[in-house]
């Protein structure tokens, strides 16, 4: 039986995402594609996994943790599994390898992005 504070964050998941949140397209890597509501996490400019000396912006998305709604962790095919926003505010989307999880909880998930 679920808890109540994991029964409340997947209860809220979508509405936080839909009052925060900016759509994107995930990519498995397995092919075919699906439009979710993401919240954007844009900073500065750090260095690229497995590049010891490329940069490039950090990127990191929050997304329902939902099959449906959003990415499923147990779906996640690390370095394979694209995903498309913009970069920057007000640019064409870009995609970007989906590289690790930052953090999940029952409702949401954080993943970087490169």
């Amino acid at each position: 039986m679920p808890n109540i504070f994991d029964t409340e964050l997947k209860a809220t998941a979508e509405i936080f995402l839909e009052d925060f949140g900016e759509t994107g397209t995930y990519y498995p890597g397995a092919g075919g594609s699906r439009e979710i509501i993401c919240i954007v996490d844009r900073e500065q400019v750090g260095v690229i996994e497995g590049m010891p000396y490329g940069q490039g912006p950090n990127l990191a998305i929050t997304v329902a943790n939902d099959v449906v709604k959003g990415i499923a962790v147990s779906e996640i095919d690390y370095g394979r599994d694209k995903f498309s926003i913009p970069v920057n505010i007000g640019e064409a989307a870009q995609q970007k390898r989906i590289t690790k999880k930052i953090s999940q909880d029952a409702g949401m998930i954080k993943l970087a992005l490169n």
